[in-house]
């Protein structure tokens, strides 16, 4: 009974991820503000599930083969990540976005402190693509898992915290060429 659990509540937080992923993906295809403070939460909380998730296994210490096929795993997400955040496409936030920033912080609440941002960002499909090439790597990962049996690269705790590092990656790419774009905007 327990085991049986167990299984559903990791597949649950499987189901959960790429449902996020998915949410993601439609949002890199849309212009949004670049809030870097607030989009730095989501993968903390991710990965601290993953962290748990992966800790409570049972499965520790890791083996080596464990260790080289989560490597392969954090490379492939916090690369792709990176590479999304350094290709989105950055514009000065327009009057529409600008006005409904300002309307949501007049309403008060947790927003009535929050800044109004100066750019607007969009990965496209590049983002998209990039997703793909996380997941592959994810999956790719839980089943050379399965042959060798490297039994952390099959549990979810490592598909979170890959979800995770990839949406590190990616915002600290976004939040390092904000920073370039609107000191560049300041000093011309």
């Amino acid at each position: 009974m327990i085991l049986e659990l167990l299984e559903a509540t990791g597949r649950l937080q499987e189901v959960g991820a790429l449902l996020y992923v998915v949410y993601t993906i439609v949002q890199e295809l849309r212009w949004r503000p670049v809030e870097t403070a607030i989009e730095w939460r989501v993968p903390g909380v991710i990965g601290l599930i993953g962290v748990v998730s992966l800790t409570n296994t049972g499965l520790l210490p890791p083996t080596g083969v464990d260790l080289g096929l989560l490597a392969i795993a954090v490379v492939a997400a916090l690369g792709s990540g990176a590479a999304a955040g350094t290709l989105t496409r950055l514009r000065p936030l327009s009057d529409a976005t600008r006005a409904k920033l300002e309307a949501r912080r007049a309403r008060g609440g947790r927003w009535a402190r929050a800044g109004i941002p100066e750019l607007e960002g969009r990965t496209g499909w590049i983002g998209a693509a990039l997703w793909v090439v996380t997941l592959a790597a994810r999956y790719g990962t839980e089943l050379l898992g399965e042959h060798l049996d490297a039994a952390i690269a099959e549990t979810t705790g490592l598909a979170l915290v890959v979800v995770a590092l990839y949406e590190i990656g990616r915002t600290g790419g976004v939040a390092w060429r904000a920073r370039r774009s609107v000191s560049a905007e300041t000093s011309a």
